[in-house]
């Protein structure tokens, strides 16, 4: 067999590249074949993926683990109506993105830009499986203590940076705090206003520089 030889087409539904010890590194995809969630050799979201409509690329790092990818595809209904949407993601170890960029459009309202995310040290197969045991837990009191493991393992998932476009129409830079609100907005509004927003921790507008207050 000839490795180096080229093969001009390839047709498939799925590709996976591994290593020589088979362990995953990148998966190709469509719509129909989309790669389990895997971490620490294990499907910990099993079928929540089926159904989404997207194709892509996963990338694995050198343990297996997902650890992000490129995603997008659409939706039209009969009535006109569509979506359309696409991400490219980076995670943190062990645990969810912290780098996105990604667009996101449904019938004529658009967003789209470059976030980032704060992420807590814990394994992300921890939160779900926690997860999984409050859907099924009976017991009041069992409900309360999972509830209360869950928002600990929660704390620190927060979106701190969007750079982009929003629904609103307005182009900026929106930075929040460590619980997720926002702090401060720089932007220029859909209607060419620039215009610059200081947030106290509750989300209200405490001072506001714009063209009408220079």
């Amino acid at each position: 067999m000839n490795e180096n030889k080229i093969i001009k087409h390839i047709r498939a539904e799925r590709i996976d590249i591994v290593e020589p010890d088979g362990t995953l590194r990148m998966g190709l995809f469509n719509s129909e074949n989309v790669p389990p969630a895997m971490m620490d050799g294990v499907d910990f979201l099993p079928g929540h993926r089926s159904g989404m409509g997207m194709s892509g690329i996963l990338f694995y790092n050198t343990e297996g683990d997902e650890c992000g990818g490129l995603i997008f595809g659409s939706e039209k209904g009969e009535d006109g109506t569509y979506k359309s949407n696409l991400s490219m993601t980076f995670d943190q170890y062990k645990q969810d993105q912290t780098v996105q960029i990604m667009m996101s459009e449904e019938n004529g309202e658009r967003q789209y830009g470059f976030r980032v995310f704060d992420r807590p040290d814990n394994n992300l197969r921890d939160f779900v499986e926690l997860q999984k045991a409050l859907s099924v837990a009976k017991d009041s009191e069992e409900k309360e203590r999972l509830q209360a493991e869950l928002t600990a393992l929660s704390a620190g998932h927060e979106m701190r940076m969007h750079a982009g476009k929003l629904n609103d129409g307005s182009v900026g830079v929106n930075l929040y705090g460590k619980d997720g609100k926002p702090r401060i907005k720089v932007y220029v509004d859909a209607d060419d206003n620039p215009c610059f927003e200081f947030l106290d921790a509750d989300g209200n507008v405490i001072k506001k520089i714009d063209s009408n207050s220079i």
